[in-house]
Formats: structure tokens, sequence, C-alpha cells
């Protein structure tokens, strides 16, 4: 039996600040986030065996960015496929990520992009 997670909520492409790059938002939970990233960054991003990256995220939203902490749980190609293209090609990664450190202000937009899912689990 799984243990229950928070509800994922998807989001518009908010972009997002993250080692040193930038990616978008796919979607966000009470405790974590999805985002997409330049498949370059995404492995300076990848979690070593028996490690733990951690570092820095800021959601770019309105009317001012919000920082926050963030630790990587997986990261995997996202293949992005052209109706008139031939061969799948990937150039984007799908990077799984757990807050680690909220203040009050990242909490508070946290939940307002979650609405009323901030507290359901599924």
């Amino acid at each position: 039996m799984n243990p229950l997670r928070n509800v994922r909520v998807p989001t518009a492409p908010i972009q997002v600040g993250i080692a040193g790059g930038f990616g978008r938002l796919v979607n966000i939970s009470a405790t974590g986030a999805l985002v997409h990233v330049r498949q370059t960054l995404a492995h300076e991003c990848l979690p070593r065996r028996n490690t733990s990256l951690t570092g820095p995220m800021v959601i770019h939203v309105k009317p001012d960015p919000v920082d926050l902490r963030v630790r990587v749980v997986r990261s995997t190609a996202a293949s992005i496929q052209l109706p008139e293209a031939t061969v799948m090609k990937s150039e984007e990664c799908d990077v799984a990520l757990v807050f680690t450190d909220l203040s009050p202000k990242a909490q508070a937009v946290v939940k307002r992009l979650c609405g009323l899912a901030f507290e359901k689990q599924e």
C-alpha cells in the first residue's frame, strides 16, 4: 500500500530559476513541484547515488518572485516530438523537487498556486 501524498496541481508555465538556469513549473503541491528544465541544466541537477542535491529555487510570480530551497528527488528525460520530425529528440528534463525550507512568504505563494488542493492528499 502506497502512502498518501499531497495532491499535485497543474500550473501555468511559470518561470523558475534553479541551479543557475531557468525552467518552467509544470505542477506543484504543498510539499514539492515538477519543473521542466533544459537537459544540460538537468544533468547538473541529477542527484548522485546516495546523495541529495539541495539548493535555491526562485518562482517568478507577480508581484515579487519568491525564494525557497529544494531537494532534487528525480530527473527524467522529457521527450519532445514535433509532428513533422522523423526522429524524437529530448532536449528537456522533468525534475521532481521537494521543498526543504519554506519561508512564510514562500508558503503563501505555494498555497495560492495549489488553491483548495493545498491540504488535500491522494
